[in-house]
């Protein structure tokens, strides 16, 4: 990313701007580090993201192992175990029977599985599968949707928007200078110049950054 930026930056003649926004990521993600690192394990939650979008919306099932804003905080991802020599998890579709024995403390929405429509996607999965209404996250209420950070490409000021809010969420007396919405507003207008928190939750129904109803 850094290098890409320098590039473009040379060619326009923004290189300031560019050495900038390199601060400002590295700053970010000191940051997060800062406030998480000596969490003790046990204290840890465990947390699974569904719906992750890859050249388009998918079901609860698609994830991402390597989630930045799961790996910013610390977070216990339970899909990042991956382990090729066990053949345990190879892909990003993660079986729903897996999903199930996990049973994550807490489980997170990427809000672009909402393109799949009202019958579809993980929303609705999570509203009308039989199996996942079993999950103690979605039987106490902890199920929480995140802005999508991809689609053919990674959306950084999203990222590190999502890293706040889950940060925030799982470990509160770390961040009880943060506000979610507020905190991706200042990333947003630093890095494209208006706070657009507001017109992109707006598309994905207000559920970012909340508890997700799921009756």
């Amino acid at each position: 990313l850094y290098g890409s930026l320098r590039i473009m930056a040379d060619v326009v003649g923004k290189q300031q701007r560019a050495d900038a926004i390199c601060r400002f990521l590295d700053d970010h993600v000191a940051d997060l580090k800062k406030r998480t690192a000596d969490i003790p394990e046990q204290r840890r939650p465990s947390v699974y993201l569904g719906g992750v979008a890859y050249a388009g919306p998918h079901g609860f099932q698609s994830t991402e192992p390597t989630y930045p804003p799961f790996r910013f905080v610390g977070a216990r991802n339970l899909a990042d175990n991956a382990n090729p020599q066990t053949g345990e998890i190879t892909s990003t579709d993660i079986a729903k029977e897996k999903i199930i024995e996990w049973n994550p403390d807490y489980l997170f929405l990427d809000l672009s599985t909402l393109q799949l429509g009202d019958a579809a996607g993980g929303l609705h999965e999570l509203m009308a599968d039989p199996a996942y209404r079993t999950l103690d996250a979605v039987k106490t209420g902890k199920v929480y949707g995140v802005l999508p950070y991809n689609w053919y490409n990674q959306n950084f000021e999203s990222i590190f928007a999502d890293a706040y809010f889950i940060g925030k969420l799982l470990y509160p007396e770390r961040f009880t200078d943060i506000d979610p919405a507020a905190k991706a507003d200042q990333i947003y207008t630093f890095m494209v110049g208006t706070p657009v928190f507001a017109a992109m939750n707006a598309q994905f129904q207000g559920l970012a950054f909340r508890a997700i109803p799921l009756r």
